[in-house]
């Protein structure tokens, strides 16, 4: 039997397993749907320690595109997000098995920044020898292609939720929506101080829910390579201008704090912790 093979049945009884310890939660699930790099992982670790159950965390939910990932999930990184969301998608939500479904939205050129140094070491591109220089060349062109429509090429389709037909006041940092199959409930990285009170909104349950910090770029062992990278990596004025004029920035955010992004991209620095 060849290396793959094996690597393929290995991956196979995994994905086995983890799909029998998952059939025993129960109660209406709480979907964590968002870009990566947003603070999710944050908020699932909130959901868990207080005790809710049903809890998942997942990126996508076209099955197209599970498929594809699934490729490169099966020899490393972290599949479950994966099962977890094939699973979902043999029990879509409807009427009479409603979902709770959360979703976060960040600064699209901190979240791109950020989406691609996180994966680096998984990846094998950030390692210790590992130069800013070269971080910065593969980085290339990533500004010019920013999550930008995420929730019309990711909810919309599988949620049937067009979450700019809602206002969204910034004031008040969260909205939720409801349609008969599905509670979304929107959140910004930036203003999660909200998120227990309106979690609490959301499912109805009034459980504390302290949303710790996880996965902070800034914190972990590659600390000093991500803020030299940060201080190097530079959008350009039509990069920033193009971000802060988009669709999403424009609707989830107020004036005062877009030109908090412009000042502080301008400036070459990334202005708050990484998630």
């Amino acid at each position: 039997m060849t290396i793959e093979l094996i690597q393929r049945a290995a991956y196979g009884v995994a994905k086995s397993r983890y799909g029998w310890s998952t059939r025993r939660r129960s109660g209406r699930p709480i979907v964590v749907f968002s870009m990566a790099k947003t603070g999710s992982s944050a908020v699932v670790g909130g959901l868990h320690a207080a005790g809710y159950g049903g809890v998942h965390q997942v990126h996508d939910l076209d099955p197209a595109l599970l498929a594809r990932e699934e490729e490169e999930y099966r020899w490393g990184g972290r599949p479950w997000r994966n099962w977890d969301a094939q699973r979902l998608l043999r029990q879509p939500p409807t009427p009479a098995a409603p979902w709770h479904v959360v979703s976060i939205v960040r600064d699209p050129i901190a979240q791109t920044v950020s989406a691609f140094f996180q994966p680096g070491v998984r990846r094998g591109y950030v390692t210790p020898g590992t130069t800013v220089a070269a971080l910065v060349d593969r980085f290339g062109d990533r500004f010019d292609r920013l999550p930008l429509g995420w929730f019309e090429s990711h909810v919309r389709p599988t949620l049937g939720i067009d979450v700019y037909a809602s206002p969204f006041d910034p004031t008040d940092g969260y909205r939720i929506i409801a349609t008969p199959s599905v509670r979304m409930l929107l959140l910004r990285c930036e203003g999660l101080a909200v998120a227990p009170a309106a979690i609490a909104e959301l499912t109805g349950d009034d459980r504390a829910v302290r949303i710790p910090r996880l996965n902070v770029g800034v914190e972990k062992d590659y600390a000093d390579l991500y803020r030299r990278f940060l201080e190097a990596v530079r959008p350009s004025p039509a990069q920033i201008e193009h971000a802060c004029t988009s669709r999403l920035v424009q609707h989830f955010y107020s004036a005062a704090e877009i030109d908090g992004f412009r000042a502080r991209w301008s400036a070459g620095t990334p202005g708050q912790p990484d998630r």
